[in-house]
């Protein structure tokens, strides 16, 4: 009884807390307006969107509910949009710093992932919800038989190795040092042909070791191998290498293995995000107009600048007549099947991909490479706010589902719970990247690890 209690006073307390919230935030706005009028232009979208954010807390207290750990995805996935939305703010404040005249309207952004954010928890708890009223059965599924995953880890690393050495010998340099300055990224994969294919072998490796250590089978040499995979994959630059595989790991340990505390993850976010912002800065502080940059200003230019890119990007297709009508979603669809196998219908894959957000995007921009926006932004490029709306609703079902399915897997060894892991990791990580992300990781990571199964699994009984 009193443990019921305190829940429902503590339960209350959030309800409190977001109410004082909003009567501050009204109280400033009435006697305050004509100061913020002056020093803050777009207050008033700031202020909805800090308006939003209370109800999204809200959401994600009482129609989504506890426990609220690393594994819960949508936890996970709004605890990404608030730091996206904090840390791209910063990278904006840093940006005006390095060009004054530049100019987005940042509130809009922060507005437009906090709506997008809420519709996703809606959509998340009804599902959620939906799917917990099925009873769990039991199911025949693969499991990992530990002594052949483990040799087919030792075997991949040997590839990745290989295939690391060789593709980084013929770009010429290693990009995470030098940077890109010969904008060369997209061409990685045709200059590092099939070595670079093997090198990216390495997220498969770090992937299944993640596996093993949570089902404490990884010894100091899995451990290894695992970490310097991670190191092979980040030398060409791309973040989403390195962070897939650490987000994979984070979800299974918190699920299986123990519970990780708050104060690592917050440790964790305020020392990360500068630490990477402070590579960015060694690598580019005698290059071009970063070098007026100093580290700690560089940490927030080189963090999340998806963030900013995302407001330029709601203001230009604003525009009448901007709108993409779906012109990016064949670049979803393509990465399924090899080129092969589009060209025996009269595709051509490599033309259809080209037409993805990041491409469009940069061209309109004038940049030479890739400029990603997420997923919200890509579907605003394509439909404006309804389509964004409604993808949001899509993105919440997912998320949804990813919850359930994960909270369902009983033990690490099932295959299932690392192919839900990296689905969960890849649809968090899009809020920053673009569609083609979720197709993309099933065939660079998802076909490789399924193709494993079949030589290193076996059937078992489990719940789920």
């Amino acid at each position: 009884m009193g443990l019921g209690a305190s829940s429902r006073r503590t339960s209350a307390h959030w309800a409190v807390l977001i109410g004082l919230t909003w009567f501050v935030l009204l109280l400033i706005a009435a006697f305050g307006h004509g100061w913020l009028d002056n020093k803050w232009p777009h207050w008033q979208t700031g202020f909805w969107a800090l308006g939003v954010w209370g109800v999204i807390v809200l959401l994600l207290r009482y129609a989504v509910g506890g426990p609220f750990s690393v594994s819960r995805i949508p936890a996970l996935s709004t605890a990404f949009a608030l730091l996206m939305s904090l840390f791209g703010s910063g990278s904006y404040w840093a940006t005006l710093q390095v060009y004054p005249r530049y100019h987005v309207e940042i509130e809009e952004a922060a507005f437009f992932v906090a709506v997008c954010t809420a519709f996703s928890l809606v959509a998340c708890a009804f599902v959620s919800r939906l799917l917990a009223r099925q009873s769990p059965a039991a199911a025949r599924a693969f499991a990992w038989e530990w002594p052949r995953l483990r040799l087919a880890t030792y075997v991949l690393f040997g590839l990745a190795a290989v295939g690391t050495v060789v593709a980084i010998r013929k770009i010429g340099y290693v990009p995470v040092l030098r940077g890109d300055p010969a904008a060369l990224r997209v061409d990685f994969p045709t200059i590092g042909g099939v070595w670079y294919r093997l090198s990216m072998l390495g997220v498969v490796v770090a992937l299944l070791v993640s596996v093993q250590a949570c089902a404490r089978r990884a010894d100091v040499a899995l451990w290894a191998a695992g970490i310097a995979s991670l190191g092979m994959v980040g030398l060409y630059g791309p973040r989403f290498f390195v962070v897939l595989p650490v987000g994979v790991i984070l979800l299974l340990w918190d699920r299986f293995r123990a519970r990780i505390s708050a104060r690592l993850v917050i440790a964790t976010i305020v020392f990360g995000i500068p630490a990477i912002g402070l590579v960015f800065f060694v690598r580019l502080r005698t290059e071009g107009p970063a070098a007026a940059l100093g580290p700690l200003s560089l940490a927030l230019y080189g963090s999340l600048g998806e963030f900013r890119d995302l407001a330029w990007a709601l203001e230009h297709y604003s525009e009448p007549g901007r709108f993409l009508h779906g012109g990016t979603l064949g670049s979803l669809v393509v990465p399924l099947l090899p080129s092969v196998a589009w060209s025996i219908v009269g595709i051509d894959k490599d033309a259809v991909f080209a037409q993805n957000s990041a491409t469009i995007l940069a061209d309109q921009m004038g940049r030479v490479t890739g400029q990603r926006i997420g997923v919200y932004g890509e579907l605003f490029m394509n439909f404006g706010w309804e389509g964004a709306l409604v993808g949001a609703l899509l993105y919440g079902a997912l998320l949804g589902f990813l919850d359930r399915r994960f909270e369902a897997t009983q033990e690490p060894g099932a295959v299932g719970s690392i192919v839900v892991a990296v689905a969960a990791a890849t649809t968090v990580f899009a809020q920053i990247g673009q569609l083609n992300m979720f197709t993309s990781t099933f065939t660079a990571f998802g076909y490789p690890l399924l193709l494993l199964a079949l030589i290193a699994a076996r059937r078992a009984q489990l719940t789920n």
